[in-house]
């Protein structure tokens, strides 16, 4: 996941001149291999912003900051497992590249006086950094699973087992002491596994961890986890570690994470809603929840994909209002129409440190206006407050 705090910084960045410059590229199956459609794409979108930027004024700064973006653009050819992000402001001598997941939507490049972060937060609202622990009595594998890349970390591999001789012995003696010996090594590889799995999730910072194995081996390796370990397996699924593909374990991993998130979101929003509705920390609907955001009591932001509404800013205190006012309420200076205030509601919320949740198709959600929050305190709720009241 990309750095709270650098989305915050990003987040932050006005330009009273409009020179916030964004651009995403979203890799597509070419056509051909020759990739000329992406080329021609990209190419398109500046001379498209260009001329936006001339209509608004010719500003020097940007019209260089998209030549580089241009440049920056002939060497994505044929790059299809990353996305790519760029936040330019010449004004304000800020440059970031960025290679991001590939769940961006479209190619898009956007010139305002706010960088337009909405796609960058649901390209890392994704699945959370996952390890895989793939394990048989023969053979263990660990794999990283972040932002759909598969990572093989062979140094953690049992090996194979060592080899015994083939005789049983006198009236088969030896025959039930190799048994023994295979068994205890079979144990030794189980209990080193065990302790790779707790050593690496101490070191690295996984949101979740799956197991990947038969029933067998899952009874031999259980009983040597740690109760850390344990309690940050997020499901198991039933897989031969030797012989699964790649593919597969994406598969399999992504159906369990999905259900997972699915299941936590469903929580999210049920919790949300009924905190609303007797007056405690939630707030549900576009007005409640501006209101929330602007007296930053936020701790995680709802937001349906699909939200789209129409709001007004002020151009001084940046009030923002549901209402199609055209003075602010706040401070009576004159407003000016939003199409899309889901963007500002990301703004607001990135700016205050406070979580993002994209839900997707949720009943309770749609009823309750397609957005909420639930909150770190009620700011209306404070002693202060019903003192003076």
């Amino acid at each position: 996941m990309m750095p709270r705090e650098e989305l915050r910084q990003l987040a932050q960045v006005e330009s009273a001149e409009g020179c916030a410059v964004s651009f995403y590229f979203q890799p597509q199956t070419p056509q051909d291999k020759s990739h000329r459609e992406e080329a021609i794409l990209i190419k398109d979108l500046v001379r498209e912003a260009l001329r936006q930027v001339e209509r608004n004024g010719n500003n020097p700064g940007v019209r260089e900051d998209l030549q580089r973006i241009l440049q920056i653009a002939e060497t994505l050819r044929g790059n299809h497992s990353r996305g790519k992000a760029v936040f330019a402001c010449r004004q304000q001598g800020i440059w970031r590249d960025l290679d991001v997941p590939p769940r961006l939507g479209r190619s898009q490049i956007v010139v305002n006086s706010r960088f337009h972060l909405k796609p960058l937060v649901a390209a890392y609202g994704g699945m959370p950094r996952t390890l895989i622990a793939l394990v048989d009595r023969k053979k263990a594998r660990i794999v990283e699973l972040h932002h759909d890349v598969l990572t093989v970390k062979p140094d953690l591999e049992f090996g194979p087992l060592p080899k015994v001789g083939r005789s049983d012995g006198y009236s088969g003696y030896d025959a039930g002491h190799r048994e023994r010996h295979v068994e205890q090594e079979v144990k030794t590889h189980y209990k080193q596994f065990a302790e790779s799995l707790q050593a690496l999730l101490n070191q690295e910072k996984y949101g979740a961890l799956l197991i990947g194995c038969r029933d067998e081996a899952w009874a031999e390796l259980e009983p040597n986890l740690h109760t850390y370990v344990k309690q940050r397996i997020a499901g198991r699924f039933l897989l031969d570690p030797i012989a699964a593909t790649a593919e597969e374990v994406r598969e399999y991993a992504m159906r369990v994470l999905e259900k997972n998130r699915s299941a936590e979101q469903q929580d999210l929003v049920r919790e949300t809603v009924g905190q609303a509705s007797r007056n405690g920390r939630g707030a549900v609907g576009l007005r409640h929840v501006l209101t929330a955001l602007e007296r930053q009591e936020v701790q995680t932001l709802l937001v349906a994909r699909d939200l789209k509404a129409e709001a007004v800013e002020c151009t001084h205190c940046r009030h923002l209002d549901v209402r199609r006012v055209s003075a602010c309420s706040a401070c009576g200076q004159k407003t000016r129409e939003i199409s899309d205030v889901s963007e500002m509601l990301f703004d607001l919320a990135l700016r205050n440190g406070a979580d993002i949740e994209y839900i997707d198709a949720d009943p309770e959600l749609e009823k309750a206006g397609r957005v909420g929050a639930l909150l770190r305190f009620r700011a209306d709720q404070s002693t202060a407050v019903k003192m003076a009241g």
